[in-house]
């Protein structure tokens, strides 16, 4: 799955690190001058700027950041308008959640320093983490109006684009970014991203290895080059990228996800279903990692496991239209009828033009000996058919339940190798249903001869003929 970067942009010790240099003097010391001969600063000879500064770091260092924070108060009144010391403030708020205080202060510092670039990208990110857009978008466009090359305001729109899947724009906002800094992490693993989407994989993976060249503990990347790799069919090494990604954050949903799917195509099964788990156990109320787990336990075989998966997904996404489908043929294997009914009824609603939906709940009623329902559904189904075609043909039969051998002609004059398929299958289970085993088994046969299980149907011969014997 292509999934989407947004990471979250902190400020804490932007300002901090260039303040320190304030305790750095330019004193000129001659050659003759030894280092005993040079008196170890006084702290009280220090700007009080930076003392305060250094008492900061020390708490930053202990893990005491709420004390960090509460060191504010001690500011004397005249450094209240300290645009450098108050923007640590702010980004310190930022990291301790306290979005409110921080979006406060940081308006405040708008109106003394409306110009300040960091100030405004401080304001852009918290705008966005309200939901505020008008002022992200107005904030954004202040910022690019002084710099169009700005590295972080041009990851936010390319991340924007991103989202929004628009990949070709995010590219151009990703390559204005990289000329503002061609080291911008955040624009080199965004900028790879994108070119993966966009199928430039040479490129993609020179962006993203410069990245982690910056920043070896970037996981994004790592995540991404095992997609390339992947795509590649290199499931070995994709491997290899995704934990390397997952060791600097096992945190990450989709690096879950992408693990198992590395590991199934390695046939590691069980290593597979391990990490679907893992990631289902992340985010219980997303969809995906049930799918997936779904699919495995269908291809295994475990049809209990896999319809308990199915029913979950639907519960999450009741919109995730191939989880009915796989629900109802399963339903179907273990003879719960009603339960297939209604899956393949879902499906039906969301696809009224497979012929496979309606056949499949007309033969769930005919199994329970329910044949006016069942003509009381295929009668409203038969409208507005072509009545010339071989799916209305099928139709009627399951609603008539005569003139078979007229349908059977149709159906083996039939050119389309998979619309035969299916209705071979059809008239196998009408003569099931009818119980005329020896005609089921001969059509039965014929669809799983066919070799081209491009329909859920051949599955169904298979079990069917498993069924009464081969």
């Amino acid at each position: 799955m292509k999934n989407l970067f947004i990471p979250l942009i902190l400020f804490v010790g932007i300002i901090m690190a260039s303040s320190l240099l304030f305790s750095c003097t330019s004193t000129s010391v001659s050659e003759k001058t030894t280092k005993s001969d040079i008196p170890e600063p006084v702290e009280e000879e220090l700007p009080f700027s930076v003392r305060f500064v250094q008492r900061l770091q020390a708490l930053l260092d202990e893990g005491k950041d709420e004390e960090a924070i509460n060191l504010f108060q001690e500011l004397p009144a005249e450094y209240e308008k300290d645009v450098e010391l108050q923007l640590i403030h702010a980004s310190l708020l930022v990291s301790s959640n306290r979005l409110e205080e921080a979006s406060t202060l940081t308006d405040k510092l708008l109106l003394i320093a409306p110009e300040n670039k960091d100030v405004l990208m401080l304001s852009v990110m918290l705008a966005k983490a309200s939901g505020d857009k008008s002022k992200k978008t107005a904030t954004i466009n202040q910022l690019l109006k002084a710099d169009p090359n700005h590295p972080q305001a041009n990851v936010e729109l390319a991340q924007e684009q991103t989202l929004r899947r628009n990949f070709k724009q995010a590219k151009r906002y990703y390559e204005k970014s990289l000329v503002g800094d061609s080291n911008n992490v955040d624009a080199l693993s965004g900028y790879g991203q994108v070119l993966y989407y966009l199928g430039e994989d040479k490129e993609s993976k020179a962006s993203l290895e410069k990245a982690l060249e910056l920043d070896p503990d970037n996981g994004f990347a790592y995540s991404f080059l095992g997609k390339l790799a992947a795509e590649d069919q290199n499931y070995l090494l994709a491997c290899e990228y995704v934990e390397k990604a997952i060791e600097c954050d096992s945190g990450v949903y989709d690096y879950w996800l992408d693990y198992g799917s590395y590991l199934r195509f390695r046939g590691k099964f069980k290593e597979a279903e391990e990490a679907w788990l893992k990631a289902k156990d992340l985010q219980p109320d997303y969809f995906l990692g049930f799918a997936y787990l779904a699919g495995l336990y269908d291809e295994q075989n475990r049809f209990q496991e896999a319809m308990k998966m199915y029913q979950k997904v639907l519960e999450l996404n009741p919109q995730y239209y191939f989880a009915y489908e796989s629900l109802g043929i399963i339903a179907w294997h273990e003879k719960d009828y009603p339960q297939a009914r209604a899956a393949f009824s879902k499906a039906l609603e969301m696809n009224s033009e497979n012929v496979s939906y309606p056949l499949m709940v007309a033969a769930t009623y005919l199994k329970e000996n329910k044949v006016n329902d069942c003509r009381n559904f295929l009668s409203k189904q038969l409208r507005n058919k072509d009545v010339s075609s071989v799916e209305y043909s099928m139709l009627r039969l399951y609603y008539d339940r005569i003139n078979d051998s007229q349908v059977v002609r149709r159906v083996q004059n039939t050119s389309n190798r998979n619309l035969k398929g299916k209705m071979l299958y059809y008239l196998g289970l009408f003569y099931e249903i009818n119980g005329n085993d020896v005609l089921s088994k001969k059509y039965y046969t014929e669809v799983v001869n066919l070799n081209s299980p491009m329909f859920f149907e051949f599955r169904l011969a298979e079990w069917a003929i498993d069924n009464t014997g081969k």
